[in-house]
């Protein structure tokens, strides 16, 4: 039996800006006796929270569920303009209330379940938006309350290295971790017709996806991250990926030159 670490309230996705959504043809009796909901109808997710319209009600409603559930509870945001984050964060510091975790999401996430127009185009991507957020809790005393998520194609080492760089304390990785079972992007995750059997409910498709094989997979996958990590780390002279800071980005503009990422993380959040 699985036991729950903690509540994430997914305020947006950078892949589904409009809510989720569920076709007909993969609501089987099963998930829809899970979800409580009518076999073979489509499920649409709603795009915002009934139990709260504003920040103070959203903290009152975490601190609630903290309480009952004796869960840590995180939020899960996509990062636009910085005025909207500064909001957020002036309120968490004068209330002293705040989530246990935040977990952002680039524009760059995938979906099969989404509008292309939202999913490549809505939010900023993970490396612009992960050194912003960061900065700004540091601004306003709350970096040491919380810990940052990164989402968002950070599928292979480098791109990890480069996220606990700029602020992340933990990654989180769907893209690599479906592609270690099989996925091979057939792009129909919507029809049920997944031909790897990774996104469906069809019984015959889903033999295509053999747990006994993939399994190993998924280990393997695992496993090359961490060493991958550890190879970096050891690049950058230091003894653990967790040392990782922003003094080992450079960012390269387009003519060559490079820049300091302090000096790029204070323009934009200035």
């Amino acid at each position: 039996m699985t036991k729950l670490k903690a509540f994430e309230l997914k305020l947006a996705q950078g892949a589904k800006t409009r809510g989720g959504h569920v076709d007909g043809a993969k609501v089987s009796e099963e998930v829809a006796e899970i979800r409580n909901v009518v076999p073979g109808k489509s499920i649409d997710s709603p795009n915002r929270f009934h139990e709260f319209s504003s920040t103070p009600e959203m903290l009152d409603f975490i601190e609630k569920l903290r309480d009952v559930g004796q869960k840590p509870v995180g939020i899960k945001i996509v990062a636009g303009q910085p005025d909207d984050l500064h909001e957020l964060f002036s309120y968490m510091q004068k209330s002293g209330k705040h989530p246990d975790f935040i977990t952002i999401d680039g524009s760059e996430g995938g979906t099969g379940a989404s509008f292309y127009e939202l999913a490549d185009t809505v939010g900023l991507p993970i490396m612009t938006a992960l050194p912003i957020v960061d900065t700004l809790l540091r601004q306003y005393g709350l970096r040491d309350r919380m810990k940052l998520f990164a989402s968002g194609k950070l599928l292979t080492p480098d791109k990890i290295a480069v996220a606990l760089a700029l602020g992340a304390d933990f990654v989180n990785i769907a893209r690599g971790m479906m592609f270690s079972v099989g996925c091979i992007r057939a792009l129909v995750c919507h029809t049920n017709t997944c031909p790897a059997g990774v996104a469906t409910t069809d019984p015959k498709l889903q033999k295509a996806l053999s747990v006994e094989e993939k399994q190993h997979r998924v280990c393997n996958y695992v496993i090359s991250l961490r060493e991958g990590l550890f190879n970096l780390a050891a690049a950058a002279g230091i003894d653990s990926p967790i040392h990782f800071s922003q003094k080992h980005v450079v960012y390269r503009k387009e003519d060559g030159s490079t820049i300091d990422i302090n000096k790029l993380i204070e323009k934009i959040v200035s």
